[in-house]
């Protein structure tokens, strides 16, 4: 009976996972780009014990159940028109590159929540924490404007902010990139180094919206909950069927 304690313990342990990211998920649904997540599972080691008489005759017998990996489902959100002027949102493939203020770490996002900041006498492109944004050679992007008066009393304004400098990279496997949290993205060897893309679609004015799907993480949640209360009644029912043999000696 310790192998029924350790496969409904290892369901409970799987599906508490399985509910964690799923709550998760539905508390992002309001995140701009927020890409949601998926718990996959794998079944432990089985193994062959012997079914009676006769060669060849085996039983296989599991262990349970484990959380193999969490992935990132980064399908492409629906676009939020804002009409903000510093707010980008890119269609299709791609991330933008940002630079941490603190320690100068390069993450990877979709969010382009962007603002300006003022950074001694210079002016850069900022995310809502600060960073600044990365053009296509990796350097941060500086906005000057001009304003000049003719003799008229005419104003100019000139120079401003340019979304064609925003760099947008890409990876060649997305799912390796590695959760740096706040909805940035770190590589590693599994995505690949960062590509720049060269003819990126950049709108601005846009804000893309949570890619996650209420009515489907709700139907997720019922399903790890009914898994979650069928590994209970497996550890009860393995802790019943002990009792009585003990009360057998």
């Amino acid at each position: 009976m310790i192998r029924g304690f350790y496969s409904g313990a290892s369901c409970l342990v799987t599906q508490q996972t399985n509910l964690n990211t799923i709550a998760n998920n539905i508390a992002n649904i309001g995140t701009t780009a927020f890409k949601p997540q998926q718990a996959a599972f794998s079944a432990l080691m089985y193994q062959s014990l012997a079914g009676g008489a006769g060669e060849g005759n085996y039983i296989s017998n599991g262990h349970g159940v484990r959380v193999q990996k969490t992935g990132v489902d980064f399908t492409q959100g629906d676009l939020k028109r804002t009409e903000m002027p510093y707010d980008c949102a890119i269609l299709g493939e791609g991330f933008f590159a940002m630079e941490n203020q603190e320690d100068g770490t390069i993450t990877y996002t979709r969010d382009g929540n962007f603002k300006l900041s003022l950074d001694g006498a210079n002016t850069y492109l900022v995310n809502s924490a600060g960073n600044f944004v990365l053009d296509a050679e990796g350097e941060r992007i500086e906005v000057t404007t001009t304003t000049t008066t003719d003799a008229d009393g005419v104003v100019t304004t000139t120079g401003g902010f340019d979304s064609s400098r925003i760099g947008v990279y890409s990876f060649a496997n997305n799912y390796g990139l590695e959760l740096a949290g706040g909805g940035q993205y770190k590589t590693t060897e599994g995505s690949g180094e960062a590509e720049v893309l060269q003819k990126p679609t950049v709108k601005v004015g846009y804000l893309e919206n949570s890619g996650v799907d209420m009515a489907q993480e709700m139907v997720k949640m019922i399903e790890a909950s009914k898994g979650f209360s069928f590994g209970s009644k497996v550890v009860q029912t393995a802790d019943e069927m002990e009792k009585v043999i003990n009360q057998l000696r």
